[in-house]
């Protein structure tokens, strides 16, 4: 992969980058690869396994068939392996990669969640809505950014237009629980 490990160590310009487009990457080939994996088939054989845990905690993050393992863990090497990275900059991906993981189904929205700072970032509370319905309906399946379930709504034109609009739900869910906010994006 191009991977060094010796000094000097990159600038925190280049690891700051690297890990940013690898989030965003990541982001992308996961959305696709959860989204197929809720289909009937896979579902019932092989993502059920993550599922069996309708309200999901810290360490289900990583409960999963090893089908699914190998399938989604190829989301989260291939930024890596097309920028070769330093091994420095390899492991805070891995780390921050699974702290996301794990904060996205703790279940908890804390003060200091990154939603609340982030703008498109998922966290708990956006991964919960996607562990709590049917395989086929959930939607919400991106990992940690929102732009690839986001439907953009034209109220004067009543029309929804959308990059896949898969978190409807989870955006009425969201306007009935927050009347005050138009459509349902910001966190309780």
């Amino acid at each position: 992969m191009g991977m060094r490990s010796s000094l000097p160590l990159p600038s925190w310009n280049v690891v700051f980058t690297q890990i940013l487009f690898y989030f965003i990457l990541e982001d992308f080939v996961f959305y696709w690869g959860h989204r197929v994996l809720h289909t009937k088939w896979l579902y019932k054989h092989v993502h059920s396994v993550h599922h069996e845990y309708a309200t999901p905690f810290g360490l289900t993050s990583e409960y999963a068939h090893p089908a699914e393992i190998l399938f989604l863990g190829f989301a989260t090497i291939v930024g890596p392996a097309i920028t070769g990275p330093h091994l420095i900059t390899l492991w805070l991906w891995m780390v921050l990669r699974v702290l996301e993981t794990v904060e996205a189904h703790s279940g908890y929205h804390f003060p200091w969640s990154l939603s609340n700072f982030i703008p498109l970032y998922g966290g708990a509370d956006f991964h919960d809505y996607h562990h709590r319905l049917l395989y086929t309906k959930s939607g919400n399946y991106s990992s940690t950014f929102t732009y690839m379930d986001w439907c953009l709504e034209y109220c004067q034109l009543k029309t929804a237009y959308w990059i896949f609009g898969t978190d409807k739900g989870y955006r009425k869910l969201k306007a009935l629980q927050n009347p005050g906010v138009e459509d349902g994006s910001k966190q309780m």
